[in-house]
């Protein structure tokens, strides 16, 4: 038998070079041996599958054959220098395959070192990570960029303006644009018609301002454009002439899809700002004020654009009138009548909260109400809260809280008290929560009605400074009360990755502006989609799509995933008095499995188009064949369809030309696009039936 000093030698034998090469063949990571000089010994099967580069190309060579003109030159540097030093290596590059198609590499380098400390070897690891750096990329400018134009959103606004206050040199004007008429286009036409003018008039509004100049788009039909170098002595001249190429965007008739032309015009009011913390935010609300008073005489005016009296600039005031700056002390524009009229209203029994149910969408049942503030004047109007929230003060915004949080959980106890339990979610600005006292009023509220604070779900209204240790503090302090916290609107350009894994989210809500790209932009549409269900997944977040306005567009992210849905289609908002009848109207579960619309046969489809497999289960099974067999008459797309289920290895061109033909039938209104004759299998490099 052998004895102990035998076993210890076997249990130390080194392992051999061919067997640690096998090893690392199965790794599917790219692994590289190089000697100190940098030159490759070693290659794994994984690297030539990330760079095209076999085994045989790449030993003896260096590394650097996969940098190019892409590559950053600081990184280059710094990797040298850190090999250098024969510290270990951890960077992103943009390197090249053999082919000469770029790819971003996560790349990791070890030295190893010799008996005498000297470097001998480097051992590298490489990973593809583009997928991971193009949806970053896309998370980043949504962050700051409008879906529907391109143009900086309301968070890239709110920096640009404060960065202004410290660098800008003259006077700055900040103008907001309005559409007339903007509601009669989309009530024509629809939403995805009215999305094409606001993205047609952004171009032509960004090819009429001057380089130095900013342009934002707010949402809905308001723009942004923030003028800078004014001259103090005569501001008004200067606007005069910019405005004037500013209305050149509309002197020319629209065309949004074939047949539909549209005319149309454009309200625009403006402040002036010179110097003064916050200067540039508060010059937006008094270009709103403006522009309430330009549209309030939309009938009777001589001009498209109105520049309010006075303007409050730090401790000076201007008076454009008079053609240059005057030190008479700071006074505020006035508040349109109407505007008071609201503010006095709503704190004078006019304060009524609406509900909109939020479905899940897998069981077609209610998973939460969203409480949504609501102005009904002593006519009865109905005034939605976008109308008057603007106008209030941060005092106002904060008895708005206290006021509304106490309608809801009185309507929440009544509706236990019908045995409805329902969970609900409140807007909470980010002002409010800066106050030391709102975790205070919170809990008052709390305990006043005996509510479980975990039915309790906040939905965090973002700005650019969202991120203050203050508005931290206060986060924190309302999740110790036991409440839910929500991200409202991601994609609106108001979020960051930061954000996102910073705090403890429990719901996040897909902004709808993003979600209307789905009729221009399908295949990009549900590219963002499915990466945050697979985020919301790994995150453990409730993935919430709003603004379902449509059966198509519910169905879509129904197949796609996302489990619940908020919109016009499911349910409008509600006074509190109607939900339980509503419940008992809609609790009939619908049958999810089928497939009714093109969106929804797109969705399903591209699944498997952008994974490059076939369709699972029989043809006869399979959720497609009805909805085809209704409406693709022709036969063409079921044999496109058919070959997908035939079993045969080349199925691919056939995936893709099903994949196009439902997007056509889904974007611009093209759903009478002639179909192509059906390519025979021999044109498509496919062996004949």
């Amino acid at each position: 038998m052998p004895g102990p000093a035998e076993n210890a030698q076997a249990e130390v034998a080194p392992v051999s070079a061919a067997l640690l090469a096998r090893a690392l063949d199965t790794v599917s990571e790219a692994s590289l041996i190089t000697d100190a000089k940098q030159n490759v010994l070693y290659a794994n099967q994984a690297f030539e599958a990330v760079t095209g580069y076999s085994q045989e190309e790449i030993l003896g060579r260096n590394c650097r054959i996969l940098q190019g003109p892409g590559s950053d030159p600081e990184t280059v540097l710094m990797m040298r220098a850190v090999l250098g030093r024969g510290e270990t290596l951890r960077c992103e590059i943009l390197n090249y395959r053999k082919n000469g198609t770029p790819f971003w590499n996560g790349l990791t380098i070890s030295a190893l070192r010799g008996a005498a400390g000297s470097i001998t070897h480097f051992v590298s690891v490489q990973r593809d990570i583009t997928s991971q750096k193009t949806l970053q990329e896309q998370l980043q400018f949504m962050a700051l960029n409008d879906p529907v134009t391109g143009l900086p959103n309301r968070t890239a606004l709110e920096q640009y303006l404060s960065q202004t206050e410290d660098t800008s040199a003259g006077l700055t004007a900040v103008g907001i644009i309005d559409l007339d008429d903007f509601k009669t286009v989309n009530d024509r036409h629809g939403h995805e018609t009215g999305d094409v003018l606001l993205a047609k008039l952004a171009r032509r509004l960004g090819k009429r301002t001057r380089d130095q100049d900013f342009l934002a788009h707010l949402g809905g039909d308001e723009f942004v454009v923030v003028i800078t170098g004014l001259s103090p002595e005569d501001p008004v001249k200067e606007l005069s002439h910019i405005a004037e190429a500013l209305h050149d965007a509309v002197d020319t008739n629209f065309t949004l899809e074939p047949g539909v032309r549209v005319r149309a015009a454009m309200s625009m009011g403006l402040a002036l700002w010179a110097s003064g913390p916050n200067g540039g935010n508060a010059a937006l609300r008094r270009a709103d004020a403006a522009l309430y008073r330009l549209k309030a005489r939309k009938g009777d005016r001589d001009k498209w654009w109105h520049l309010e009296d006075r303007i409050p600039t730090g401790e000076r005031t201007l008076a454009p009138a008079a053609g240059g700056l005057s030190p008479n002390g700071t006074l505020d524009s006035p508040i349109p009548a109407l505007v008071q009229e609201y503010k006095s209203r709503l704190f004078d029994g006019g304060l009524v909260m609406y509900y909109q149910p939020i479905m899940d969408l897998r069981t077609h049942q209610i998973h939460c109400a969203e409480a949504l503030t609501r102005l009904v004047l002593g006519d009865g109007t109905v005034v939605p809260a976008g109308t008057f929230l603007p106008h209030l003060n941060t005092e106002d915004t904060n008895a708005l809280l206290r006021a509304g949080l106490d309608q809801v959980l009185g309507q929440l106890t009544a509706w236990d008290g019908l045995g409805y339990r329902l969970n609900v979610s409140v807007n909470l600005s980010p002002s409010t929560l800066l106050n030391p006292d709102c975790t205070r009023w919170v809990a008052t509220a709390l305990n006043r009605y005996n509510f479980p604070p975990e039915r309790l779900t906040f939905e965090l209204l973002e700005t650019s400074k969202a991120d203050d240790e203050a508005q931290q503090r206060g986060i924190h302090e309302l999740l110790e009360l036991g409440v839910g916290l929500a991200l409202d609107d991601l994609g609106s350009g108001h979020s960051t990755l930061r954000r996102l894994t910073a705090l403890p989210f429990k719901t996040v809500k897909i902004d709808r502006q993003l979600l209307h790209q789905f009729s221009s932009s399908p295949v990009k549409t549900m590219t963002f989609l499915s990466s945050m269900v697979s985020m919301g997944q790994d995150m453990g977040w409730a993935m919430v799509a709003e603004g379902l306005e449509n059966a198509d567009l519910t169905e879509a992210v129904r197949i796609l995933g996302i489990p619940y849905g908020q919109g016009f289609h499911l349910a409008k908002p509600m006074p509190g008095d109607n939900i339980p009848d509503w419940i008992t109207k809609n609790s009939q579960q619908e049958n999810t499995d089928l497939i009714t619309t093109y969106a929804g046969a797109l969705a399903y489809h591209w699944q498997f188009t952008r994974l490059k497999t076939p369709h699972t289960h029989t043809l006869q099974s399979c959720p497609l064949t009805p909805f085809l067999t209704k409406h693709a008459k022709n036969g063409v797309i079921q044999g496109l369809h058919g070959e997908l289920h035939s079993g045969r290895s080349h199925y691919a061109p056939a995936s893709e030309e099903l994949l196009q033909w439902m997007v056509n039938n889904v974007t611009d209104g093209q759903r009478n696009k002639p179909i192509l004759p059906f390519r025979q299998p021999a044109l498509l490099g496919r062996p004949p039936w």
